[in-house]
């Protein structure tokens, strides 16, 4: 009897330490550098946050080792954090249509339900681009030659099932346009592309393609959101070119299912403190990034519209295809 009381006693000692000993770790967290994996080519996606690094450092003690993972529309990279471990040092950042299009387009192993949304970061539009010496000078311009020429215009995105992707393939079916993709592993190899005259337009955020406007190497035709872009007035919409399109796109950071509520939330505290930094707003403003935070049940909610407003387009063009 004395024995199994003993053996009762000191299990009872082990399992009441056990949620001391982790709360204990959740309260040290982090320990050691945190990867952070961005889906895209470097470049793009990742510049967004390298200004973050600085103010996490000296304020949280927070330190990021950001790992660019390209492939499938964000695919790749979004897949390998899903399958880590649910303890904080690896997370993702990356563009929703990620987490909200491409699970619904490509065969893939994860969903949406897969990641604990952390905090969104930015939000931003996406600028559709042509070559200079393509002989159309607007977007409705463009329709009308892809169509009098019987011939698909080609147009470079990050990738099929990325956002940009998604947007312009939705802007061809509802104009019934002619037009051709050829995929890259980011914006930033796309635009290199286009500059070096292999496809006629490209599609991508506009701190990626803008600068390249303005050097007169492209020709901006129209920006994916209902209103006009504040930073970039003079770019008229879809919208007014008579497409029915109206697609923002955010880029925020997730973590695997089941990592710790508590972790999730002291992230999320310290990546908003730092989107504070004057410095940091003063590059997103430079990059043209409209700075969005949003914790994680407001970012799950724009995930969910997302994902609700593509749903009947994923359909459209499964149907085409």
């Amino acid at each position: 009897m004395r024995l199994v009381t003993t053996l009762v006693s000191a299990t009872l000692l082990l399992a009441s330490a056990l949620p001391a000993s982790a709360q204990a770790d959740i309260d040290a967290y982090p320990t050691r550098p945190i990867r952070v994996v961005v889906p895209y080519a470097a470049g793009g996606a990742d510049a967004y946050i390298r200004p973050l690094t600085t103010a996490l450092e000296s304020k949280h003690k927070i330190t990021l080792i950001i790992e660019s993972v390209t492939g499938a529309g964000g695919a790749i990279g979004a897949s390998q954090v899903k399958r880590a471990a649910a303890d904080g040092y690896t997370i993702l950042f990356c563009g929703t249509g990620a987490l909200t299009i491409v699970p619904k387009m490509n065969k893939v192993d994860y969903t949406m339900a897969d990641f604990e949304p952390i905090l969104n970061l930015v939000s931003v539009p996406f600028v559709l681009a042509a070559r200079k010496e393509m002989p159309y000078k607007t977007f409705t311009e463009m329709v009308a030659h892809a169509k009098a020429a019987n011939a698909p215009a080609t147009y470079g995105s990050p990738g099929v099932g990325s956002s940009p992707y998604f947007a312009m393939e939705a802007v061809a079916e509802n104009l019934k346009m002619p037009i051709q993709h050829v995929p890259f592993s980011g914006i930033v190899p796309a635009v290199t592309a286009i500059v070096g005259g292999h496809i006629d337009a490209v599609i991508g955020v506009p701190n990626i393609v803008m600068p390249q406007v303005r050097n007169g190497n492209l020709r901006a035709l129209a920006m994916t959101s209902r209103e006009r872009f504040k930073l970039e007035p003079d770019i008229p919409t879809f919208a007014e070119q008579g497409a029915d399109i109206d697609v923002v796109t955010s880029f925020g950071f997730v973590a695997p299912k089941g990592t710790p509520p508590a972790i999730v939330k002291k992230l999320a505290a310290a990546f908003r403190d730092a989107a504070a930094d004057a410095g940091f707003v003063k590059t997103m403003e430079t990059m043209q990034l409209g700075i969005t935070l949003l914790p994680g049940e407001e970012f799950a909610a724009v995930l969910k519209t997302e994902a609700d407003y593509f749903s009947p387009i994923i359909n459209k063009i499964a149907a085409r295809k």
